[in-house]
């Protein structure tokens, strides 16, 4: 690679860099907030409040060895509905991270039954819950209501860095890894739209990537 064309990725590179951090900044404030309302109905609604939940959590959910080997890292989203009778309703997951992870999570809602408070206003009766899981000093933007931080195991995993610059790398001449880069950032931050747009547009630019 020439100096000119180092020079002028390392330009792009930096004025990607300063836009996502400004996005970023902004949609993490926003994030915040959402937990505190998140905070806020669980200790209407769950009994003991939302650390008797997040203690719950802890007990019930394992983010077992083979995920932290394999770098399994991401914002998975619980959404779930609790009647105000405290009864369960319906149950469903955004974003999985793998097939495990996911039936600890649903294994941990079955298991807040008769743990639940009564309530007057269908308002509280719906629940859109982030939970982060992450490896311990990794470097990564994503924001989750519970954070399950562990310890790692095997290879070093990577931070949100290296797939913005894996993007920014490849995504005009080798767009199957710009996208894999993509997708590790959407799977660590679903809510971050700048990426969902680059996806898009990366979709667009190559639209043979969707049959694969």
């Amino acid at each position: 690679m020439s100096k000119l064309r180092i020079i002028l990725f390392l330009i792009v590179l930096l004025t990607q860099s300063a836009k996502l951090m400004a996005q970023n900044s902004e949609l993490r404030k926003t994030l915040l907030e959402n937990n505190k309302i998140i905070k806020t109905m669980l200790d209407y609604r769950y009994k003991g409040g939302s650390g008797a939940f997040e203690r719950d959590f802890f007990f019930y959910v394992d983010y077992n060895q083979i995920s932290r080997q394999s770098c399994t890292v991401g914002t998975t989203i619980m959404v779930f509905d609790v009647h105000c009778d405290g009864t369960l309703g319906e149950f469903s997951i955004i974003n999985p991270l793998n097939d495990y992870i996911s039936s600890q999570l649903q294994k941990f809602f079955i298991m807040t039954k008769d743990k639940w408070n009564e309530c007057d206003n269908s308002d509280y009766e719906y629940f859109e819950i982030p939970i982060l899981f992450t490896i311990e000093g990794l470097q990564t933007e994503a924001v989750g209501f519970i954070t399950n931080y562990a310890d790692e195991e095997g290879y070093p995993c990577k931070g949100d860095n290296y797939y913005h610059e894996e993007f920014q790398r490849f995504k005009e001449k080798k767009p199957e890894k710009a996208l894999k880069a993509m997708n590790e950032l959407i799977r660590r931050n679903p809510y971050n739209e700048l990426y969902i747009n680059e996806k898009e547009n990366l979709l667009k630019d190559f639209p043979k990537l969707k049959k694969k």
